[in-house]
């Protein structure tokens, strides 16, 4: 026993409509659109990948030292991916609960070996227990005299 479609009143559903092949010619667009924006997002964030981490100038503490309760010593190790051009550092002190109670900006000049110690001694507002480097730049700011 064969089954015949069944059909629907045309009355009430209107007439069938032909079959649409899928992706016409905007989808298409859309589509080719999508994948440029694909494209250049994968190129934005590898570029982005490559490039965070270039920092030419990095520090990092190697010895710190409470001379006493209004004075913190920091031994520091900073890399210079370019010592020809001058940079500067951020040192903090810190109290037991973590606040910065001491900050410190390191000039280095130009010139040197690429890695170098350097002592600093930070004044601090509170007893400090601990320091720790804030950051470095070649950037130098105007208030900072070479």
């Amino acid at each position: 026993m064969a089954s015949q479609p069944f059909e629907r009143p045309q009355s009430r559903y209107g007439a069938a409509r032909p079959a649409q092949g899928s992706g016409g010619i905007s989808g298409k667009i859309v589509a080719i659109v999508m994948v440029a924006l694909l494209i250049a997002l994968v190129i934005v964030v590898a570029r982005f990948l490559a490039t965070r981490d270039d920092a030419t100038v990095k520090a990092s503490m190697s010895n710190f030292e409470r001379v006493d309760d209004s004075t913190m010593h920091l031994d520091i190790d900073v890399t210079r991916n370019q010592p020809d051009v001058p940079s500067y550092c951020i040192v903090t002190a810190m109290n037991y609960d973590k606040a910065e109670v001491g900050r410190r900006e390191v000039l280095i000049p130009a010139g040197g070996p690429e890695t170098q110690r350097m002592a600093v001694e930070i004044p601090t507002r509170d007893r400090a227990v601990s320091g720790s480097v804030y950051g470095c730049s070649t950037q130098i700011p105007a208030y900072m005299d070479l």
